[in-house]
């Protein structure tokens, strides 16, 4: 049986994402700089001109603020060149550049080290994110905050805008709760930013009563980091790729992993699952309840989860109710080009995936040399003609999509799908991702750091840009108690 076009192009998608990010991998090894301020000054040129030249936000006509944030985040940068002479300079100045875009797929990745050892500093004491308020949990200076104290201000920031300058203007994304939980860890941990300010006096709310304190930093030794970060950190937990039953009529589908690599441990995990559902599929129809688990699942191919919801539902029922209405516009530059020619080198042994390529490069070509801004990937084959009776399903079991706040890319996919398809949401805010997609790996010239640039924009998602996907049902417990979870969603199933 001949694939369908969407399996095709899922299938592109994540062979591109394998071939792409194992290209920034081969960096070579870069020679410390001698002068911090011009390394600065290249890379960050270097950074813009390839966004300038091969992204599409520049030409993007529903995104005329684009330009703005490219012009704006180099002339910083250029500006904190003048003064840079060191590496936490030259770092930061990058990964806030990289950051004002908030978009987690234009990126500045595996800086090079170039001799520079991280030396952290704390106060004696961390903060997480614990119901809403920024509050002490792991503490190892008697004279410091008490675990439990909630932060209220310090040296005239409140909170929240502390947060946002300390750790959201290297980060991005900070208007996303699910991005805030993950790094609120962080907050007093100090790593050597000259481009904030790190707080000396700060008040508590210690037990109802506000408390001041002089912050005392010293070294953050291995271990107190260790232990600290376990304390403060949102740690997200990985569920196993598994299909089981559980209580009374529950199947518990385990995707922690969309991996695009088949032949990767996941890749076959995910195989085997597969087929064990195909196996199963009846029995799985029929259950009660469906949860379909996705904790600590960062995206990959969104070809795993169309191919079980086809099995489940019917390929007529997914292609009638999932999202539609996307369509897709490349940039025509000559480097992307280059890209899909190299490509079909590396993936051009399935026929199919071959053709589509070849569909790709001479779209982008052609535009190219009409001089149009993007180009407009549409299907070269006829439209399927409607189906004269509609379709149906055996899907009888009702579903439930387990998130976390990590879950981004074709873990986002996921949730758009199965919730088109009817199930129901529960567990913690997703993260979000922007309409631009099909990232291009690869080392700036100087070698000393990598960017991932997107070469693709979407048309028509029905999920916003950098919107996050909220549950019906919020859980607030631990997310590696699987049995908690397992009572909880039973207990939800049961009130409807």
């Amino acid at each position: 049986m001949s694939r369908s076009r969407p399996a095709i192009a899922a299938a592109v998608a994540a062979l591109l994402l394998v071939a792409g990010q194992a290209s920034a991998t081969d960096t070579p090894p870069a020679s410390t700089p001698s002068d911090w301020g011009r390394a600065l000054e290249e890379d960050a040129r270097a950074f813009h001109d390839l966004i300038a030249e091969s992204h599409p936000g520049p030409v993007d006509r529903e995104n005329p603020g684009f330009n703005a944030l490219l012009e704006s985040g180099l002339k910083t940068a250029l500006k904190r060149a003048r003064t840079a002479d060191s590496y936490e300079d030259w770092y930061f100045a990058l990964k806030a550049y990289a950051a004002s875009f908030d978009d987690g797929h234009l990126t500045l990745d595996d800086f090079q080290t170039l001799g520079h050892s991280w030396r952290p500093a704390w106060p004696g004491f961390l903060t997480s994110l614990r119901d809403g308020s920024t509050t002490v949990v792991f503490n190892r200076d008697p004279a410091a905050p008490p675990v439990g104290a909630k932060l209220i201000q310090c040296d005239g920031r409140g909170a929240e805008p502390l947060a946002a300058e300390l750790i959201g203007s290297g980060a991005g994304r900070w208007s996303q709760q699910s991005r805030r939980a993950s790094l609120a860890g962080q907050l007093f941990i100090d790593i050597g930013n000259p481009y904030v300010r790190r707080p000396s006096k700060c008040l508590f709310d210690v037990a109802g009563k506000p408390t001041r304190y002089e912050l005392v930093w010293r070294e953050l030794t291995p271990q107190l980091n260790q232990e600290g970060s376990a304390a403060a950190q949102s740690q997200r937990f990985a569920s196993p790729i598994e299909l089981r039953t559980f209580g009374e009529g529950g199947v518990w589908i385990g995707l922690s992993s969309f991996e695009g690599e088949v032949a990767s441990k996941p890749g076959k995990e995910l195989t085997a699952l597969q087929a064990a559902v195909e196996a199963r599929a009846p029995e799985i129809r029929a259950a009660r309840f469906v949860v379909f688990d996705l904790r600590g699942n960062n995206g990959g191919s969104s070809t795993w989860i169309y191919g079980l919801a086809r099995t489940l539902w019917g390929e007529g029922w997914v292609a009638a109710k999932q999202p539609s209405g996307t369509t897709v516009e490349w940039r025509p530059s000559q480097a992307n080009i280059d890209l899909m020619v190299a490509y079909k080198g590396m993936l051009g042994d399935d026929p199919n995936i071959r053709r589509w390529l070849d569909v790709i490069e001479a779209g982008l070509r052609d535009a190219r040399a009409k001089g149009q801004p993007l180009w407009l990937q549409t299907d070269d084959e006829p439209p399927a003609q409607a189906p004269t009776v509609a379709p149906t399903t055996d899907m009888a079991a009702r579903v439930y999509i387990l998130t976390d706040f990590g879950c981004a890319s074709a873990c986002l996919d996921a949730v758009d799908l199965l919730k088109a398809l009817g199930g129901v949401q529960v567990g913690q805010e997703t993260s979000g991702d922007t309409v631009y997609m099909e990232v291009r790996y690869g080392p700036l010239p100087s070698g000393r750091v990598s960017a991932g640039v997107p070469m693709k924009v979407y048309r028509g998602r029905a999920r916003g840009n950098n919107e996050t996907a909220v549950p019906v049902h919020e859980w607030t417990g631990a997310l590696n108690d699987t049995t908690g979870l397992e009572a909880w969603i039973a207990m939800i199933d049961a009130r409807r």
